[in-house]
């Protein structure tokens, strides 16, 4: 996979892990805590934890299950994509996961970042399908996705842990129809 990459929107730079630093990281995290919380998982909230989750998308990258995005405006990180959980074989899929921090929702910075990972992910990474999944309350999320042509698949009760409460989700996902062997 990739560690080093580059893509430009008309506002953002989207870089890779190898072009952030844990300073950057850190500060992100903590500028976003209890934003970043509601979305599930733990945030780290510290140095040493920042450094084990980087640590974590590094083994995950090296075993090509992973490639990490950093949505970066005027030298700040206001965005964090991730194409993860990446199986080939018969299935060539992933699942596509995105924070935002709060003061820069709202702007279109998202889906307009994704516009340009979901043409790599298809592009080159040659997936043929991107999961994405999203809380009921998280309406913004919804619009996101329908905006990308993201389809609704289903309804999944009690799916993902957020916050310590089981939460459900609404299940969507978007084809590459152009899709080469």
């Amino acid at each position: 996979m990739t560690h080093s990459l580059l893509l430009n929107t008309s506002r953002l730079t989207i870089v890779g892990i190898n072009e952030i630093n844990t300073d950057q990281l850190l500060s992100y995290f903590l500028n976003n805590f209890e934003h970043l919380k509601q979305g599930g998982g733990s945030v780290p909230n510290d140095k040493s934890s920042v450094l084990g989750v980087m640590e974590a998308w590094f083994d995950n990258i090296n075993n090509d299950n992973e490639v990490r995005f950093f949505l970066i405006l005027e030298e700040e990180i206001i965005g964090i994509v991730g194409i993860s959980n990446i199986v080939r074989g018969s299935f060539h899929a992933a699942y596509l996961g995105y924070n935002m921090a709060e003061n820069f929702q709202g702007k279109g910075y998202m889906t307009e970042a994704l516009k340009e990972i979901i043409d790599f992910a298809f592009q080159a990474l040659n997936l043929h399908r991107l999961m994405a999944n999203y809380r009921p309350a998280n309406i913004a999320s919804g619009r996101i996705l329908e905006k990308l042509s993201f389809d609704r698949e289903g309804y999944a009760e009690k799916y993902l842990l957020v916050d310590g409460q089981w939460q459900d989700h609404i299940l969507t996902s978007r084809r590459n129809e152009n899709w080469v062997q």
